[in-house]
């Protein structure tokens, strides 16, 4: 991972009705994901947990869904490469951190009791950053739930462009900065991840379970979990 990696899903200059329109169906998929995350993972209040890649603009509706939804929030901490202090007015009992991308998670092995990411992965850069990104979880947390869409599904929502993210990377950067959205076009903003994909970046563990989510009843997102 480079420093220059993005976790940051939606650039404010680029906010479309679009998009307001889809954080609004994103809100209502995240509660249902939620759902299962309290079905698998059991958290109890005692747990500490890590959410990482939350955001310091919330104007899209799903922004740090996890940190307002989180009942036991005085055992949350949440990272970003952002500075999000200023989080801290409104989520009072939440531990804010901000992180290098590229570096090592600053917490020893197994500190959390959960690690969590909610479609953060897709945005952390090219496979291997995706793969070190997915080391750390797994190093730090002892129950592990990440969220992310299924490249393998026509649409794409970041960009709003169908079928386009299933061609090879230059390609379809080249349609993004055409269409003015040049932005998703740049893989350390944007490289969505396949079922083989995922495979490939994943620890090898056989507590690892992932998942084919159906928000909606056709909106496909991969939860990857592994119980302690």
């Amino acid at each position: 991972m480079r420093e220059s990696v993005n976790w940051s899903t939606h650039p404010e200059n680029e906010i479309t009705i679009m998009q307001k329109l889809l954080s609004h169906i994103s809100l209502r998929v995240r509660e249902k994901q939620f759902e299962i995350f309290w079905k698998y993972i059991k958290p109890k209040k005692n747990f500490k947990v890590l959410d990482v890649g939350i955001r310091k603009d919330e104007t899209l509706v799903d922004s740090n869904f996890f940190e307002k939804r989180y009942p036991f929030s005085e055992r949350l901490t949440a990272i970003s490469v952002e500075d999000v202090s200023t989080l801290s007015k409104k989520y009072p009992k939440i531990k804010f951190r901000k992180v290098l991308a590229g570096q090592r998670l600053p917490f020893p092995d197994k500190f959390f009791d959960i690690a969590v990411s909610w479609a953060t992965i897709e945005h952390v850069g090219t496979r291997n950053q995706q793969k070190f990104f997915s080391k750390e979880l797994f190093r730090v947390g002892k129950r592990i739930f990440i969220t992310t869409p299924n490249k393998d599904f026509f649409y794409e929502p970041h960009s709003g462009l169908f079928f386009a993210h299933w061609l090879p990377q230059r390609y379809f950067s080249k349609i993004c900065q055409f269409l003015g959205k040049g932005f998703w076009g740049r893989i350390e903003n944007l490289n969505p991840l396949s079922p083989k994909d995922i495979i490939k970046i994943l620890p090898k563990d056989k507590k690892i379970k992932m998942v084919l989510f159906k928000s909606l009843g056709f909106l496909p997102t991969h939860i990857i979990i592994r119980k302690k």
